[in-house]
């Protein structure tokens, strides 16, 4: 995997929306491999990312409902959409004012790019 051919999808995805602050690739290990954006610390971020999707996939097993397809949290003061991609984990943090729809439609946009190129 070049990192080349994963910044594209990443970087036109930040600079779709002004409320979108961070996009990140995180590996299987919970480290960063490509993000662009704002962040408090991107190892710090890129690990919680991982964590839960790892909680949210371990609560669907155990319901007998396989494994997530996207993780999507609003709250207050933002929003994270969360993706699986291959032993990956691809993740988008924006500002509450976002339209959740269109948030969605441009990470879900991403992902499948992304899932070509890996």
């Amino acid at each position: 995997m070049k990192l080349t051919t994963l910044t594209p999808p990443l970087e036109a995805l930040h600079a779709s929306c002004d409320d979108i602050l961070l996009v990140s690739l995180i590996s299987h290990d919970g480290l960063p491999v490509v993000h662009f954006g704002e962040g408090l610390d991107f190892d710090d971020q890129s690990a919680l990312f991982f964590e839960m999707r790892k909680a949210c996939d371990r609560v669907l097993r155990n319901l007998k409902l396989g494994h997530s397809e996207e993780i999507f949290i609003r709250c207050r003061q933002g929003c994270i959409s969360i993706w699986p991609v291959k032993d990956m984990v691809f993740a988008c943090l924006a500002r509450p004012a976002i339209n959740s729809q269109r948030m969605q439609m441009l990470v879900w946009k991403t992902r499948a790019q992304l899932e070509k190129r890996l």
